[in-house]
């Protein structure tokens, strides 16, 4: 189905949680989308990571010793630990699994400290070179995180002060003047800014993400009852579709009897409270792992596959026992009900034609009753149907 919940985990460390955690009251979907935005690409470690790398490889040969040497080889270090994340992580989500996220995002952190101490020793060593390549790298560095982070304002921020900060501390030091103290105040204005910035960019991307999502949900739920409506139920259909080896699917095509008497004799008000109560009713007697939808009118369909798949039979009786109990407005329904079976090889729409084919039976036979094909051959639906 479109826009499938992202195979990532949540960050389970209570920091990287704290850190990419936006304050916001959301749903946890929505949190995992967020954070798979934090998640960099190769493309972009690469070319962040390699910036960073070319400065201090020109650092280590103009300035020989343990200190650049040290640091080129902690950042080469980091680098290949962070493609070695990714690449776990691509391959993790290729077998279906759900990707842990805590090591890439603290690794985020490190490496933007990394950046800031690489700055500032490049400064301080009084090389022209690197006292204008670093901070330039630097602040190339900085566009990228406040483009690609700031669906976590906090972790956005964190990186920003790890990565310009250092250097704005170290200034009137290094030069031991207080005016260059100017440069540690702006660089805790530019912080602020910042943070502000990002949190303004984040909400307005979750606005968009919550508005997107509520489309979705439209156009696939019904709005009167909240179910799925037929764009949601083939869209259903077409994910469990064809069968896989051992899989059982049915498909129960329900029809309220008597419904049009409600509508003429009280309104269509009291008609549609009326079936969004049968919609709650519904979903109380279906098992869990089943899908219910609302075609339109006084039509439903219930999507049962899984373990009990093979009890879509008793559960049809209890639905016609459930809908026809009296309702608080002193109307009554009954309800018929046709179940078909899914085949290999079968589309979404012969499975619904067989299951709406088995409902006009149950009609002909006299209504309020259960009509169905017999079910396919196999372990699970022998033990259902003896």
């Amino acid at each position: 189905m479109p826009d499938a919940m992202p195979t990532h985990l949540l960050p389970r460390t209570a920091l990287v949680r704290w850190f990419t955690d936006t304050g916001l009251d959301l749903p946890a979907e929505l949190r995992v989308r967020l954070i798979l935005t934090l998640l960099p690409s190769v493309a972009s470690l690469a070319i962040g990571g390699l910036a960073m790398l070319i400065i201090e490889i020109a650092a280590a040969i103009r300035h020989p010793g343990p200190t650049f040497l040290g640091l080129l080889a902690a950042d080469a270090g980091l680098f290949v630990l962070r493609l070695g994340l990714i690449g776990r992580t691509q391959r993790v989500m290729a077998r279906g699994g759900p990707a842990p996220t805590d090591l890439l995002l603290a690794s985020s952190l490190v490496w933007a400290a990394l950046v800031g101490s690489s700055t500032v020793l490049c400064f301080v060593s009084g090389d022209p070179l690197l006292q204008v390549l670093a901070p330039l790298t630097m602040m190339g560095i900085l566009s990228g995180i406040v483009t690609r982070n700031y669906a976590a304002p906090r972790l956005a921020v964190a990186m920003i002060m790890l990565c310009d900060l250092p250097l704005k501390l170290v200034l009137p030091f290094h030069y031991g003047d207080p005016w260059f103290l100017i440069g540690t105040v702006l660089g805790l204005l530019f912080g602020v800014a910042m943070t502000v910035t990002t949190v303004r960019l984040t909400r307005g991307y979750v606005e968009v993400l919550l508005a997107k999502q509520e489309n979705q949900r439209r156009a696939t739920h019904d709005a009167l009852t909240g179910l799925r409506n037929r764009v949601g139920l083939m869209e259903d259909l077409a994910a469990r579709l064809p069968l896989r080896e051992a899989d059982v699917l049915a498909l129960l095509y329900l029809d309220l009897d008597g419904f049009k008497a409600v509508n003429d004799c009280l309104g269509h008000a009291a008609g549609d409270a009326l079936l969004v109560q049968v919609a709650g009713r519904i979903s109380a007697t279906i098992p869990a792992e089943w899908q219910a939808a609302r075609l339109g009118g006084d039509e439903f369909v219930i999507l049962a596959g899984g373990a009990r798949a093979h009890e879509a039979a008793s559960v049809a009786a209890r639905l016609i026992e459930a809908v026809k109990a009296p309702y608080d407005l002193g109307v009554g329904v009954g309800l018929s009900v046709g179940i078909g079976w899914a085949t290999p090889g079968m589309s979404p729409e012969a499975l619904l034609a067989e299951a709406d084919a088995a409902l006009y039976r149950a009609k002909a036979a006299g209504k309020g009753r259960l009509a169905a094909m017999p079910p396919p051959r196999g372990p699970a639906t022998r033990l259902g149907w003896a």
